[in-house]
């Protein structure tokens, strides 16, 4: 835990569970908490955004013995976290993509192998993703569609001078997520 008052919320609830013969609280940043002897089989970061979770294993990257597994929850933000796990060695083994209330949330597990690449696309969708289709995966792509092409009627009406790479760079989701429809 980061911040004092949560890390004593978390040791009390582990005390009072019974449980401190197999669970220690660390007041730590990020990955910073793992200790050369920990024998860490398993990361799990969930709920923040993609770019947070991202930078904690970036700056933590040093602490991790390249054995665990990672076990992903992004609020959003997915590409930029699976182009580093890309980046730094990692292979997306599974995905899952699952809906509450109007609310998408994406799991995203993986491991350190031997090095992947993925599409732009695959990283902007999900690889497993893109293979599965499932309801909830196809369902999410038609409702952020129509949002992206809102915005595109928004930005042709807009007063002010939206940069042409930030144009196209929609543009081009649109035509991904167009074709993925198809």
């Amino acid at each position: 835990e980061v911040a004092a008052t949560p890390f004593y919320a978390a040791n009390r609830t582990v005390a009072d569970n019974g449980l401190t013969q197999h669970i220690t609280v660390r007041l730590a940043d990020g990955l910073a908490a793992i200790e050369a002897g920990d024998d860490i089989t398993a990361v799990s970061l969930c709920g923040m955004g993609g770019e947070t979770i991202r930078d904690i294993l970036d700056s933590g990257k040093a602490h991790l013995n390249g054995r665990e597994r990672l076990i992903l929850q992004p609020n959003g933000g997915e590409q930029p976290l699976r182009q580093w796990l890309m980046e730094n060695g990692y292979q997306i083994l599974h995905e899952e993509l699952l809906r509450e209330n109007r609310f998408y949330y994406e799991i995203i597990v993986a491991e350190r192998t031997e090095a992947m690449t993925y599409t732009a696309e695959q990283l902007y969708f999900g690889p497993l993703q893109m293979q599965a289709r499932s309801p909830e995966f196809l369902a999410k792509w038609q409702r952020i569609l129509r949002e992206k092409r809102k915005t595109l009627a928004s930005l042709e009406q807009a007063r002010q001078v939206v940069p042409e790479q930030k144009v196209q760079e929609i543009v081009q989701q649109v035509k991904w997520i167009v074709q993925l429809l198809a």
